[in-house]
């Protein structure tokens, strides 16, 4: 094993221990809807150019975005991503803030027949659910008597996609899928407080496990422009999936032990493994790409998902809508061969984004826009070796609703990924 692998375990070992301690100050009011907070889902490449994957494909890239993109691997190429970052909420002029930290992505892609079938092995968050709320209100007992009471909505949990896809090209064209299982728990827990300590706190709790199966299906079609040049067209989606889901409900009053902490004093209610089905809705997406090789690209993408359909056990989520975004970027090469001047082999990422969120709170939709900007390193690799490895980077800020919604949210965001590119199944010789 080469130094450069056993440092980047290493380094992989920081990242994910910086991620967990990082997640865990974690406060996004956002998360009490639908399934969470609904993480990035694409590659740190594709994120410093505006998130544009949908006709992007790569020899040394693997783009789970679009599964059509795998037939281009030439190399086994293991791809793991991290992101860390800060945001702050808004809400009536109260501000708080708070960090964030998770694995990205983890995966492994492998050519199987060069150019023409690829294979790629991975493990992705797809959502994460992280709040402590405390809202004070007024509410009547009896004719006159108003008391001061206190909400505290508390949440953890999040879904994680693993999965298995392939990509074969057919002339122009490539096809692909991805399919895997789907899997988490999201809970939610509510307690509410009342100001006479003779009073009981009651508190509500709902669990939901998720398991089951999804697929996505991807198309690209690749025009050759010149002998420099080509445009590449990328259609992604999937339909209304109903994944399979178990439900735990308790409702049960508390009891103080005089140290700020609450014990059962009652349960008046509790529901185990109640079985269901969540209605995951379909999404679609498109773009375009035109490159000059080892130079530049500058691609498009348009996506969609309909939210709107979105059901947990036969109920709707009235703060739910379709989302759709528009996104644009690019990168740039200065010049990919050159045997001096390390900047000069380094690419540099451009991108933003806009669109519809997919909540929609009392009443008011929710606009999102971005900005990125992005570079990928090359690490140096080991004489008479067969490695390629890329550091990639991506910066990101993001603003979610305005001064006209009830909150309004700021984020700033860094991804890091690394990939390790090497021929695998050599067959060793001897003189």
């Amino acid at each position: 094993m080469h130094w450069t692998k056993v440092s980047i375990l290493c380094l992989l070992g920081t990242f994910f221990l910086v991620a967990n301690k990082v997640s865990a100050q974690e406060n996004s009011p956002y998360s009490r809807y639908g399934l969470g907070d609904l993480n990035n889902n694409q590659n740190t490449v594709n994120r410093g150019m505006g998130g544009v994957s949908q006709a992007y494909n790569d020899p040394q890239a693997v783009n789970f975005v679009n599964p059509a993109s795998y037939y281009s691997l030439v190399l086994t190429t293991f791809d793991v991503g991290i992101e860390g970052g800060a945001k702050s909420i808004t809400d009536r002029g109260a501000k708080f803030s708070s960090g964030f930290g998770t694995l990205s992505y983890l995966q492994l892609g492998i050519p199987l027949v060069r150019n023409r079938w690829g294979l790629n092995l991975g493990l992705r968050p797809v959502t994460r659910i992280s709040y402590n709320i405390q809202q004070g209100f007024n509410s009547n007992f009896g004719d006159t008597t108003k008391w001061p009471l206190t909400n505290k909505y508390e949440g953890s949990g999040g879904l994680y996609q693993l999965y298995a896809g392939t990509g074969v090209r057919v002339g122009d064209f490539s096809i692909g899928v991805n399919l895997g299982y789907l899997f988490g728990n999201v809970e939610n827990n509510t307690r509410l407080f009342f100001p006479d300590p003779n009073t009981y706190p009651s508190h509500k709790m709902t669990r939901i496990t998720y398991n089951s199966f999804f697929y996505k299906l991807g198309l690209q079609y690749r025009a050759k422009l010149n002998k420099e040049m080509d445009m590449t067209f990328g259609v992604t989606g999937s339909m209304k999936q109903n994944m399979n889901a178990r439900q735990e409900m308790l409702n049960e009053t508390l009891m103080s032990n005089g140290a700020g902490n609450y014990t059962n004093q009652d349960t008046v209610s509790y529901v185990k493994g109640n079985k269901g089905k969540v209605v995951y809705p379909e999404e679609f997406g498109g773009g375009i790409m035109i490159r000059k090789y080892d130079k530049w690209s500058v691609g498009v993408d348009y996506t969609s998902n309909q939210w709107q359909n979105f059901k947990s056990f036969e109920v709707k989520d009235s703060a739910l809508q379709n989302a759709w975004k528009l996104a644009i970027g690019g990168q740039f090469v200065p010049n990919a061969t050159a045997l001096s001047g390390y900047w000069n082999r380094v690419a540099y990422r451009l991108g933003a984004y806009y669109g519809q969120d997919y909540l929609k709170l009392a009443g008011q939709n929710m606009p999102m826009m971005g900005f990125t900007v992005g570079a990928g390193l090359p690490v140096r690799r080991m004489p008479y070796s067969n490695q390629y490895s890329m550091l990639n980077l991506a910066f990101e800020v993001a603003h979610r609703g305005n001064n006209q919604t009830v909150l309004k949210e700021n984020t700033y965001r860094i991804s890091l990924g690394f990939t390790l590119s090497d021929k695998w199944f050599i067959k060793r010789k001897y003189e």
